[in-house]
């Protein structure tokens, strides 16, 4: 039978797309915002439940994200499962510069999927970038995952329990198991990234607001 690319999609396919994973065994829900440490919590996380050893993601950056599988759940879960629910935040100005160097310098195969598949333009400078992003923001989209606001992730953010800033991870990190000792997925700056800051915050502006940047 022909799949129907019209179909809604499933809830398998929602709940991924939100980013929310529980992890039972450590008594967390995690709420996972791209370019803020996803890959490296989804390592720690897969390393603390034995999915993983820490040799693995040495070879592969995203080797704990191929194990979560079913770990996906929906909003309405997470928010009932009884489990603490956990996300991280980050500066939006240090996460777009974070999501151009990984666009604009990606590499490695793992990094070179997400440019081909968001339609981002090599030739862009860090400001077209932003203009395009906002473009998008106007027309009522929300956006490619990696730039998308970090709202746009935390709808409910007052129903959950713990939102640390990654600046100052390691000083609050409010879990019951050890934070993680190392970053995964990292981009390396090469040159300093010209845009024009005001313009930024008038694009991220919910961001700023709701968590205090």
């Amino acid at each position: 039978m022909k799949k129907d690319k019209y179909a809604p999609p499933s809830e398998a396919k929602k709940a991924k797309k939100q980013n929310i994973t529980s992890w039972s065994e450590l008594g967390i829900n995690y709420w996972g915002i791209n370019k803020n440490a996803t890959s490296t919590m989804m390592n720690h996380f897969a390393i603390l439940t034995g999915k993983i050893n820490a040799q693995a993601i040495l070879t592969n950056s995203q080797a704990g994200k191929k194990t979560v599988g079913k770990r996906y759940i929906s909003i309405d879960t997470a928010l009932n499962n009884g489990l603490k629910n956990f996300a991280i935040v980050r500066d939006p100005a240090l996460r777009f510069e974070s999501c151009w160097r990984h666009f604009k310098y990606a590499t490695t195969p793992v990094q070179m999927v997400a440019p081909r598949k968001a339609r981002f333009d090599p030739d862009w400078t860090a400001q077209e970038f932003l203009e395009n992003i906002q473009i998008q923001f106007i027309k009522g989209l929300i956006g490619n995952k990696h730039w998308q606001t970090q709202c746009s992730f935390l709808t409910r953010p007052d129903r959950l329990d713990y939102i640390v800033k990654i600046e100052s991870l390691e000083q609050d990190w409010p879990l019951d198991i050890p934070p993680p000792l190392f970053k995964s997925n990292t981009t390396d700056p090469v040159e300093k990234i010209l845009y024009k800051r005001k313009y930024l915050r008038t694009v991220y502006q919910q961001d700023y607001d709701t968590f205090n940047y």
